[in-house]
């Protein structure tokens, strides 16, 4: 009450419950409008077996919302409403000096402990500034929190939860910093459908940075669990010397990390790598090698032979999803990206710009599967993105790409694949060469989990957003 404006303010109270505070509150003068449900939108975060939702909250009728409020109070707050997406609503709704309050109880499990305090942070970097209570104001419950922050400052850069409007903006800056047009179909494939999510930071209207990433199912040691995948990293070649701790290329990744963490990965340069790991965004956990072979006479293999993957059949389907299960069984020491038919159609066989070559190797005679091919035609060499086999089929398989690619009249074949798993490619008769891409860890959320990742992932071209 110390904090609040004094009546007769105008008050949003959100609540899921039917407890008396709105009554309380009115009866002490004050004007109260209260919502009690969450709002489907694009700040969802949608949940799936290893990962829990998140939701935007829902908000006053737009003539209670015009007319503005001195206050809101969340009763319920929790780790399931999205912080960016709320801070950004808070700060169309309150003037300055308007005041939120944070009320809620710890979950009995987190997937970040500390994502109260993320919560915070996000809003001090939105202009809500935390408010010291007094010594005998402090909420002493293992379970309950309290939480006061301020409207106080318009920050430099605006960081802001991406929806679908913010394309055009988000399209120009990619341009601006990697020469090419983004599409927006490309944009939707990486990002619709609660696929990714992203933020973004602005200066006067106009956005200058921009940190996006998608949600990748993985095996961590054979457990079940997902990884924000890290793409579209951007800042607006004006900006680029602001590469600081307060910097947009820090408060939009930390942002990011602190919402969709803890566990992360992408593919950096070196000097990207370098600028992450000086700001404790990131920590190096493997690198990516390619590993090339000359194309092999394309004559028929009395042993093996590959046919194209038919996509609209549901039992190769099948044979894709039975190889996966193999596959993953071989890597349960290891990290590995979830590699079953629903997302290697979406990855390969609905890109919207590219074309793949799924192709299905199996034994001549019997026509026991044993591995899939994803192979991509680049000028003259073929690149093999994917493979999803037994370990120990890994020969038989790049012995037929090597045979496809001299049917097609290429020179040569390659593969990326990290470093720690190399091994098993050079000893098909491959000859390894340094790429400077690096693997990186999200270290900012200091979750233990993340060293787990150190030379353990698998991961290949195909991994990546951009091949």
């Amino acid at each position: 009450m110390r904090f609040l404006p004094p009546a007769p303010a105008r008050i949003l109270h959100f609540t899921l419950s039917t407890d008396n505070l709105s009554a309380w509150l009115e009866a002490q003068g004050y004007q109260v409008s209260v919502a009690r449900k969450f709002q489907e939108g694009e700040s969802i975060q949608s949940p799936t077996h290893t990962r829990q939702g998140m939701d935007q909250i829902g908000w006053p009728a737009a003539e209670d919302a015009a007319k503005g409020f001195g206050a809101a109070i969340l009763q319920g707050f929790s780790n399931r409403i999205h912080p960016l997406a709320l801070f950004n609503q808070l700060d169309r709704l309150l003037p300055m000096d308007g005041v939120v309050v944070l009320d809620g109880e710890y979950p009995l499990a987190a997937r970040m402990p500390h994502w109260l305090d993320h919560a915070v942070a996000i809003g001090a970097r939105c202009g809500f500034d935390e408010q010291s209570p007094e010594p005998d104001e402090v909420l002493n419950a293992d379970s309950g929190f309290v939480r006061v922050l301020r409207k106080s400052v318009v920050p430099r850069w605006q960081i802001r939860h991406v929806i679908s409007d913010d394309f055009s903006n988000i399209a120009t800056l990619f341009h601006e910093v990697f020469g090419h047009p983004l599409s927006r179909d490309l944009w939707v494939w990486k990002y619709g459908q609660g696929r990714g999510n992203a933020a973004t930071a602005a200066r006067n209207g106009v956005t200058i940075a921009h940190y996006g990433g998608m949600y990748r199912d993985i095996l961590l040691c054979g457990t079940p669990e997902w990884a924000f995948q890290i793409c579209d990293v951007m800042v607006h070649p004006e900006e680029r010397g602001v590469m600081t701790r307060k910097g947009p290329f820090l408060l939009t990744a930390a942002t990011s990390a602190e919402i969709y963490g803890p566990l992360g990965f992408g593919f950096p340069n070196a000097r990207a790598m370098l600028v992450a790991e000086k700001m404790g965004l990131y920590a190096e956990v493997g690198q990516l090698v390619s590993v090339t072979w000359p194309s092999s006479a394309p004559g028929y293999r009395w042993r093996t032979r590959a046919r194209a993957l038919n996509a609209h059949n549901e039992s190769d389907h099948a044979e894709v999803d039975a190889l996966w299960v193999t596959m993953a069984q071989d890597l349960q020491q290891d990290v590995v990206g979830v590699r079953d038919w629903n997302y290697l159609e979406h990855r390969y066989v609905h890109h919207p710009h590219n074309h793949y070559e799924l192709l299905m190797v199996t034994m001549r005679w019997s026509g026991k599967p044993l591995g899939l091919l994803v192979l991509r035609r680049v000028e003259n060499a073929c690149e093999l993105l994917d493979v999803v086999a037994p370990l120990k089929n890994i020969p038989l398989l790049i012995d037929q790409a090597r045979r496809v690619t001299g049917l097609w009249g290429l020179a040569s074949l390659y593969c990326w694949i990290t470093k720690n798993q190399a091994q098993r490619f050079i000893d098909c008769g491959g000859k390894e060469e340094a790429i400077n891409i690096s693997i990186p860890t999200s270290c900012w959320t200091d979750d233990p989990r993340a060293h787990l990742f150190k030379n353990r992932w698998w991961l290949m071209a195909g991994d990546t957003d951009f091949r």
